[in-house]
């Protein structure tokens, strides 16, 4: 399994991806989206497995940690451990704590999402946390997860500076 850059000729596909995978409340619109690809922590990469594209990974590299901000795999390439390789690939490129939003797990598709999360070895954070509207509407109340330990205050405290100052810089001006 590899990542490979999202070119300009590949976003407009792999957008219609992301429109599919996540709701609106959780998703730049598309000018927005490729105007992260001014900032240098940003990456975005469409995932393959030999050939075969099996899904993309949106992330922020910051000095001191790395945000999945969105990670999705195709649906008809989910259960074949693309995922969980993904995340693998993650943890082995860079040697710094991983972390991630999620919804609570209320229904049995986030309960899921956070068991799957859970196997790979996140832990869930207990800090109350809201993700700024993409759209300049309401907030999304989310949870936190950590890899590979739980953050402590200023851990979080950090994740939030370093947030409202690049993925969600845009949503709060």
């Amino acid at each position: 399994m590899k990542f490979v850059p999202i070119t300009e000729e590949r976003f407009n596909p792999v957008y219609e991806k992301m429109t599919a995978a996540f709701p609106f409340e959780e998703r730049r619109d598309i000018s927005d989206q490729k105007e992260c690809f001014n900032n240098r922590f940003f990456n975005f990469f469409e995932i393959f497995d030999n050939e075969a594209d099996v899904g993309f990974i949106a992330l922020w590299v910051f000095p001191e940690f790395v945000f999945i901000e969105h990670l999705a795999i195709d649906e008809d390439k989910r259960a074949g451990g693309y995922g969980s390789r993904a995340i693998e690939l993650v943890k082995d490129t860079y040697s710094k704590p991983i972390i991630l939003e999620a919804e609570a797990p209320e229904t049995e598709q986030q309960i899921k999402r956070i068991r799957f999360y859970d196997r790979q070895g996140f832990k869930m954070n207990h800090y109350d946390y809201e993700q700024p509207s993409y759209h300049g509407g309401k907030s999304v109340p989310l949870k936190i997860l950590s890899y590979p330990e739980l953050l402590s205050q200023a851990e979080f405290d950090l994740f939030i500076k370093r947030t409202r100052e690049n993925p969600y810089k845009n949503s709060l001006s």
